[in-house]
């Protein structure tokens, strides 16, 4: 048996979503050569058609027949991936496995091809595992994908794209949205109409959905739930769940739900791999929750509980636990199992998971009326969202401050995006030179409430103080009808206060940057307002570059 021209072939029936067809080649071939390495193909192609007790079988046989490099790294790949839709008592760990003997896949006697595709199997299968951490290892110790052929018609292989959807879904599955969009864009440029097209669309669906981009979101399920083929495969019901995963990133729990039943085709959603049956189920039991259907929650939680057993599923069972319990009036309890999801979830990478456990903790503890506690944690994993573009996470973490009239503070380079309409007065205030208690005059407010509005100023700008403020603002705010002649002459000190005015330094930071006090730095700052008739730094910025 040549073994890229079987690859060339299963992947071909494949990618034109024919899986069954890929099981019978693959049969076809092991029955004629007795190689482990169509054996292996066949549990891959049996994991595709949805048949994961037998996918499960065959890896175990396929990894006692291989006896070289090659045919045990197909094997491990493969068993790897089975594992991802039945718990099995399979002995070892084969992707850990794989991971140590990763060098095995350079020997130049294996085909450039056949060593991409075990390479990105055993990537895909950490990933349907739920182990986003070794699916991050094994793709960054992969080259990157080459132009794969597997063929000589000059074409790239019509599974290549399924490969690069692998790297897409791993990327937003770790929370890494920006990145994911990026590539997700690119490999877009490159499809072709048909199943990858439709999976790499159906992808990113998902990465909107977590970029907050909701309309966007909308329209691409709307199109795609037009175009797309009854699930009968992994692949085809992969794509209703990616759009499902987009809604509810959006809040959309009832229309993911459609989607997620569709996907299942099954009340218990047993067609599924693990973890997607386990997050499935969860989205389900999220709908009952908010119709505040306990019965219902507690149905969909029973249907769950086999999952828990496994790390797969843990993390996600636990989530539901957590929400079932707090439904219940059982606030502690509901604490204690986000706790334990959020740590099960993050040691694993997880990043969308822990986010989603952090929101089910967040909801116990205000329960618990631990507020400040709930408040610090939201606070802290909106922060570390926005830095990776994962923004649904932060508006989640934005909707459960709100129910405890708390607010995120804004992003840091917000601006005035970032900003309440009375926050965008008090910026403007500020600017002008007033003082807090004149704002609070001006805007008929409290001296405490002008103060958290400063700070709520001060953070969206991405300052430390109201003279950085000025400085930062000045190019947003030119005198249309302003002079364009020079300002009056100063003296060199003054012109020495100046530049460190533009530089957004307080009166403080001037003293000690010039080595006079502040008294002394005070009357520059009024006798510069006084020979350029201006009333804040702002507007001191603005007139500083018309300086010859």
């Amino acid at each position: 048996m040549q073994r890229t021209g079987a690859l060339d072939v299963v992947l071909r029936h494949v990618a034109e979503s024919n899986p069954t067809g890929a099981v019978a080649e693959a049969t076809r071939l092991f029955d004629e050569s007795q190689d482990a390495y169509a054996l292996a193909l066949l549990c891959f192609a049996q994991f595709i058609c949805q048949r994961f007790e037998d996918a499960a079988t065959t890896a175990t046989r396929a990894l006692k027949l291989a006896s070289d490099p090659e045919a045990l790294m197909l094997a491990r790949a493969a068993a790897g991936l089975a594992a991802a839709g039945w718990i099995s008592d399979l002995d070892g760990d084969p992707l850990a496995d794989a991971r140590a003997d990763l060098a095995l896949l350079d020997d130049p006697a294996i085909e450039a091809d056949s060593a991409t595709f075990i390479r990105y199997l055993l990537a895909e299968a950490a990933l349907d595992c739920a182990r986003l951490r070794l699916a991050g290892e094994f793709i960054d110790a992969s080259p990157a994908l080459p132009e794969l052929y597997l063929a000589t018609d000059g074409e790239h292989h019509p599974y290549l794209l399924v490969m690069e959807v692998m790297v897409v879904r791993a990327l937003v599955f770790q929370g890494r949205i920006t990145e994911a969009i990026a590539f997700g864009e690119a490999a877009l440029t490159r499809a072709k109409p048909g199943m990858p097209e439709l999976i790499l669309e159906s992808t990113m669906c998902l990465v909107r959905g977590n970029a907050a981009q909701k309309t966007t979101v909308r329209a691409i399920a709307e199109r795609l739930e037009r175009s797309l083929p009854a699930p009968h495969d992994y692949l085809s019901s992969g794509c209703y769940l990616l759009v499902a995963y987009g809604l509810i990133a959006t809040a959309d729990t009832a229309g993911a739900a459609r989607l997620v039943l569709i996907a299942g085709r099954t009340p218990g959603l047993e067609m599924l791999t693990i973890i997607d049956r386990a997050l499935g189920l969860e989205l389900l039991l999220a709908a009952a929750v908010a119709e505040d259907d306990l019965v219902s929650a507690q149905a969909w939680l029973t249907q769950a509980m086999p999952l828990l057993g496994s790390p797969i599923g843990r993390p996600t069972v636990e989530r539901m636990a957590s929400r079932v319990a707090l439904l219940d009036g059982r606030a502690e309890e509901a604490a204690e199992l986000a706790e334990l999801a959020v740590e099960h979830s993050r040691s694993d990478d997880r990043a969308v998971e822990t986010a989603e456990g952090e929101i089910v903790l967040s909801r116990a503890r205000i329960a618990l009326a631990q507020r400040g506690r709930a408040s610090v944690r939201l606070e802290a994993m909106a922060t570390e969202a926005v830095g990776s573009g994962h923004l649904a996470a932060r508006q989640s973490a934005a909707r459960e401050l709100r129910s405890i009239g708390r607010r995120l503070r804004p992003r840091p380079g917000s601006g005035f995006d970032g900003l309440s309409e009375r926050e965008r007065d008090v910026a403007l205030l500020i600017v002008e030179g007033f003082s807090n208690s004149a704002i609070a005059t001006e805007l008929h407010l409290s001296e405490h409430t002008v103060q958290v509005h400063v700070s709520r100023v001060l953070a969206a700008f991405g300052v430390a103080s109201r003279f950085a403020l000025a400085a930062s603002l000045t190019s947003q705010f030119p005198d249309k009808d302003a002079s364009t002649d020079p300002p009056p002459p100063l003296t060199p000190r003054q012109h020495a206060v100046v530049d460190r005015i533009v530089l957004g330094f307080s009166n403080e930071q001037i003293g000690r940057e010039l080595g006079v006090s502040i008294k002394t730095v005070e009357k520059h700052v009024s006798e510069v307002f006084r020979r350029w008739d201006v009333a804040s730094r702002i507007g001191v910025s603005k007139l500083a570059r018309l300086r010859p």
